[in-house]
């Protein structure tokens, strides 16, 4: 279990660098290309939703494949094309290209360690601690950040995060210690029918929070008297708030109601967004980074805790991490528009709306999902028992 915990924990860091580090990405396209926010969007689209989409390709076919296999596959593709993004011309045409390669090579890898961990005995544990895990490292890459900005210039970015991918790749062996399936009665049998509400709360939540994150750092440099250096200490130490988040939602789900748990984490979640590129302040702003990163990664283990439960094959688990990247991708540049065109304030009230008003509408039909899915598992359950010949 801890083999494939650490392995989980390393194929999720990588598989969300897409993500996490975009806030750096956007200002290395901008600052080291010269491209424009909208441009700089589109290549987080690009690159956000081919890693989507693979996922969501990809989830019927989570029991054909071995994951050690599909997250070495996914690395080398990622490693190599954020290479080519730092060695060759800045086309955008190429680097959208590239971009798409890069998105592939983490949605293999996310794709392989959500169907791993969703498989395992105990899978809200191996989310919980392996997310802890790799909040703790993505504090660590992060900061390798500004770092190698300061080394190899504006574009240091995609060589620290292609150096990043190749080092981590050893860990991978932990996918060998893969957990068995879930018995066959209830895994073949996982409900399809209400998962609607999931992915549609899945994809509001991350639209949000997409949009936000990646003009974090241009709200950041906006400050009066606040270095670029500065905010890319603050977004990079904000991750550790995370361990926060992922630690409450493995001590609360089990012993409170998950759908209270759910709207709590998507209303906090709104209010971060909304802070985060509304004030004018230093210390505000620091804080609404942490309270962004505590409520996402609550939130996102308690999803895929919730997928599990209904599909513990884990195509429910796959299929709304893609989803949730596909959201993501459509904020980029939509988010880069707003932002050639008005302040940073509206961004964020376009976050606060998707994850705070407009997903817990949809937390009472997830409800009667998961109980149909509990009564359905003890029905499956009780008939194999059943059928048990001595």
């Amino acid at each position: 279990m801890i083999k494939l915990i650490l392995a989980f924990a390393v194929s999720s860091v990588i598989a969300h660098m897409c993500t996490s580090a975009l806030p750096f990405q956007v200002g290395s396209l901008i600052d080291g290309y010269g491209f424009s926010a909208t441009a700089a969007g589109l290549v987080g689209f690009f690159q956000i939703g081919s890693l989507a989409l693979s996922m969501i390709f990809f989830s019927p076919l989570t029991r054909r494949y071995r994951p050690l296999h599909v997250c070495l596959i996914g690395m080398i593709v990622a490693a190599a094309s954020n290479l080519c993004i730092f060695l060759l011309p800045g086309s955008l045409p190429l680097i959208c290209l590239l971009a798409v390669g890069i998105g592939i090579g983490y949605g293999l890898v996310l794709t392989a360690a959500v169907a791993a961990a969703a498989a395992s005995s105990d899978p809200d544990r191996v989310y919980a601690a392996g997310n802890s895990g790799s909040l703790m490292l993505l504090i660590a890459m992060l900061s390798v950040l500004p770092t190698a900005i300061s080394i190899f210039g504006s574009r240091g970015t995609f060589i620290a995060i292609a150096l990043l991918i190749i080092v981590s790749m050893p860990v991978l062996a932990g996918f060998r210690a893969r957990a068995g399936a879930a018995p066959a009665p209830v895994a073949d049998c996982a409900p399809w029918t209400g998962v609607v509400p999931l992915l549609v709360i899945w994809s509001l939540m991350s639209f949000g929070t997409g949009a936000v994150w990646g003009f974090a750092e241009r709200a950041g440099i906006a400050l009066p008297g606040v270095s670029r250096a500065t905010v890319g200490y603050i977004l990079s130490g904000s991750v550790f708030a995370g361990l926060l988040g992922t630690g409450l939602a493995a001590v609360l789900c089990n012993r409170v109601n998950r759908v209270t748990s759910l709207a709590i984490g998507l209303i906090g979640a709104g209010i971060a967004c909304l802070l985060l590129v509304a004030t004018r302040n230093v210390w505000v702003f620091a804080g609404a980074a942490a309270l962004y990163w505590v409520t996402t990664m609550y939130v996102y283990v308690l999803l895929l805790g919730t997928a599990a439960t209904i599909d513990r094959i884990g195509r429910l688990g796959t299929l709304g991490t893609g989803c949730e990247r596909l959201a993501f991708a459509v904020s980029a540049p939509i988010s880069g528009m707003i932002a050639d065109h008005a302040p940073l304030l509206w961004i964020g009230v376009m976050a606060a709306a998707a994850s705070a008003v407009i997903a817990p509408i949809f937390l009472l039909p997830l409800r009667q999902t998961m109980r149909a899915a509990r009564l359905r598992e003890a029905q499956l359950l009780t008939a194999g028992a059943g059928s048990v010949i001595p």
